[in-house]
């Protein structure tokens, strides 16, 4: 579960995946940067982007 959200963007080139939280958590939304997870909001735009960039690779 994510406790707080980063405040800033992180830089997509440092973003390799995207993972769902568990549906008990009341925020959801890490991202993997580099071998650690950070949280980002899901309802920001910018995390919206990165996820569906992610999923078209996939």
């Amino acid at each position: 579960c994510c406790l707080v959200y980063t405040s800033r963007q992180i830089p997509q080139k440092f973003i390799v995946d995207c993972s769902e939280t568990s549906p008990q958590c009341t925020k959801p939304g890490p991202l993997t940067k580099r071998g650690r997870q950070i949280c980002a909001d899901p309802n920001k735009k910018w995390v919206q982007k990165y996820i569906s960039e992610l999923k078209l690779i996939a």
